[in-house]
């Protein structure tokens, strides 16, 4: 039996929401849960010409690849409901084949209720010793969106007016 996935081409994704909405309606989810979601990354400057604003359209791990419609012979409701055409449903081999064309794609085959299949998280205790950073901060006042160490000095740091 061949594994299928979603080929997801994030080029040409605008975060219309159709996937989200489509599969919240289709699976009846409550507000905050879905099968998938679309996150971003950006708007950020690259080079003087070139921004970064990329949307990933993402399976939760609710998503079973919609089980239902495709044992019918239908595509997975999200891919159904792009309107970029950006989501394909599809046999995993055949689906790479496509991902090694072009670039700015991902291949993902969701793994539907992934505590059942893998098991329970269990924390391993690796003693007290802590390895992660730690830093307080605290408001200046001269900038309503600025944070900065405690330890700093109120004129260690240049403000825009």
């Amino acid at each position: 039996m061949a594994t299928n996935g979603l080929l997801i081409d994030y080029e040409y994704c605008t975060h219309c929401g159709s996937c989200e909405v489509s599969c919240k309606e289709e699976h009846g989810y409550p507000v905050g849960k879905g099968g998938i979601k679309v996150l971003g990354d950006g708007p950020w400057k690259i080079d003087e010409d070139t921004w970064n604003w990329n949307w990933y359209p993402l399976p939760t791990d609710l998503c079973d690849l919609c089980a239902d419609r495709t044992a019918k012979g239908k595509e997975p409701i999200c891919a159904h409901h792009c309107l970029s055409s950006i989501i394909k449903y599809g046999e995993v081999e055949e689906l790479a084949k496509e991902l090694a064309r072009k670039p700015k794609q991902f291949l993902i085959v969701p793994q539907y209720k992934p505590l059942e299949a893998r098991g329970q998280f269990v924390h391993v205790d690796k003693g007290t010793e802590h390895r992660a950073a730690h830093m307080d901060i605290s408001g200046t006042g001269e900038a309503t969106f600025g944070a900065h160490r405690h330890d700093a000095k109120v004129g260690d740091y240049e403000t825009e007016a």
